[in-house]
């Protein structure tokens, strides 16, 4: 059964309403085909994690209604006026009393709790820049688990979160191949980098989140920001692909040049931090640089009816 979705209060702003709707709406048909193939584009990847994970479609249509409640009532309705509750309903297509249970219960919109991905990347980054865990030549030390009172990994990591548990902490690290030893010994980093070792694990999951909603932020902001004003997001590419017997060498290449570039921030970061001192007022903004590689087919899927053909 479809709900009625009931329109703005008077007739008068209900014409406005439907007006304005049609005139947003109006754009050609060359760019709203492309708008809408770029969500399918994007959504592709996304519905193949959901599938994987035994997410149904109802469990993501809720999540989307969600989503177009959040947007509509944090980023307004644009050119269709100010904000309502009918509005939005009217506006989205979303039922009004849906739009009512997520403006009103916030755990339906509420995140989890975080993992502690970001914890333990900031123990990496310490490990290899704070003179505290470094020896000549600014190496990293070798560090035991909890003997040292002041150069141990416990002491390490109380640092980065004064609440965590470094047994669970160094765990991760050497299951992800960051560290390698042993917490009865010693441990040593021979990696500057924390990759998630287990896919569809909540670390994982973590990270993918944010590293979409990232691209996508700045990918929108870019859309609507002044020329001088947008935010880095560059590509390089060679004309009509490169041929296969090359790709190799292509990645190689840019594998030992991003590293290096990588690693040039993350000293950066390190040695300014080392002379800041707060200012009143000077506000912490949670910034950073992606760099990641794409590859892209041109083979043209078959069409849904030869992979899946009628029941006999």
């Amino acid at each position: 059964m479809t709900e009625l979705i009931e329109p703005p209060n008077g007739e008068g702003e209900k014409e406005a309403l439907q007006k304005e709707l049609m005139r947003v709406a109006a754009m050609t048909s060359d760019a709203r085909a492309h708008l809408l193939q770029a969500f399918r584009r994007i959504l592709r990847p996304l519905v193949k994690i959901l599938i994987r994970a035994g997410v149904r479609l109802d469990e993501f249509t809720e999540t989307v209604k969600g989503v177009y409640v959040e947007s509509a009532v944090r980023d307004g309705l644009g050119p269709l006026g100010k904000a309502t509750r009918m509005r939005i309903a009217f506006v989205t297509g979303v039922p009004r009393r849906d739009v009512d249970r997520y403006i009103d219960d916030p755990s339906l919109l509420g995140a989890p709790r975080p993992t502690f991905a970001r914890v333990l990347t900031e123990i990496i980054h310490l490990w290899h820049t704070d003179p505290t865990f470094q020896g000549p030549y600014g190496l990293p030390l070798d560090l035991d688990f909890a003997r040292s009172r002041d150069h141990s990994f416990t002491a390490l990591a109380k640092k980065v979160d004064p609440d965590c548990d470094p047994a669970i902490l160094v765990d991760e690290l050497l299951r992800a191949r960051v560290v390698v030893g042993s917490a009865e010994s010693f441990l040593k980093v021979v990696s500057r980098t924390y990759v998630v070792p287990t896919a569809m694990s909540a670390p994982m999951l973590e990270h993918f989140g944010n590293a979409m909603s990232d691209l996508a932020n700045t990918i929108t902001y870019n859309n609507d920001a002044e020329p001088t004003k947008k935010r880095l997001e560059r590509s390089v590419f060679p004309d009509r692909g490169l041929p296969a017997s090359m790709v190799p060498g292509f990645e190689r290449l840019f594998r030992s040049l991003v590293q290096q570039l990588i690693t040039d921030i993350d000293n950066w970061v390190a040695d300014n931090m080392k002379e800041y001192r707060p200012t009143k007022g000077d506000a912490r903004v949670d910034t950073g640089i992606t760099i990641y590689q794409y590859i892209r087919s041109d083979k043209t899927p078959p069409p849904l009816r030869a992979l899946m053909p009628p029941d006999p």
